[in-house]
């Protein structure tokens, strides 16, 4: 009971953190056209991930921010898992700041088909930086760099998965 009410309280708490920093991204500024540094952790090892992990093997890099409660997120995802036949030639990062513990229930619910894939890593932006150096406005936000790290397209909320689709692979 006591962790139900603690876990409630951090993603109310993130949940305030992402309504205020969305509405200073929109006063402030657009996305980054560059993928920012950045130190995020895979879920798996807790080990550090920055920019400089990214693949470089000239293929688009994708960027998912999402929320394991967000039913967005869970439809987006679960749709990648499906058509994964058609995104297997992009780099994919899956990023959430909720605790592991959610992640892992989150991509074992709905993230199953993606999972030990190659060009899939899973990664927890523990110290909460995503919101302030990426600005999505809402969850899911999906970033599509080339592999220039040069920003290519970007978007959040729900969208088509076919247009998910087209969209990674420009």
């Amino acid at each position: 009971m006591k962790q139900n009410i603690y876990s409630y309280a951090i993603n109310m708490l993130l949940a305030c953190i992402l309504s205020v920093t969305t509405a200073c991204a929109q006063k402030t500024g657009q996305v980054p056209k560059e993928i920012p540094e950045f130190t995020f952790y895979t879920v798996d090892k807790d080990a550090p991930f920055t920019r400089n992990n990214l693949a470089s093997n000239g293929k688009n890099i994708a960027i998912l921010f999402f929320d394991p409660g967000c039913s967005h997120c869970q439809q987006e995802v679960l749709a990648l898992g499906k058509n994964y036949s058609n995104i297997k030639n992009v780099n994919l990062y899956l990023v959430a700041m909720q605790e592991k513990n959610l992640i892992n229930a989150f991509m074992s619910m709905y993230g199953g088909q993606l999972r030990d894939k190659n060009n899939v890593t899973l990664l927890h932006d523990k110290n909460y930086e995503f919101i302030g150096k990426f600005k999505p406005t809402q969850y899911p936000a999906t970033f599509v760099y080339g592999s220039d790290k040069r920003l290519k397209k970007y978007w959040d909320g729900e969208k088509n998965i076919a247009e998910i689709i087209k969209a990674l692979n420009l």
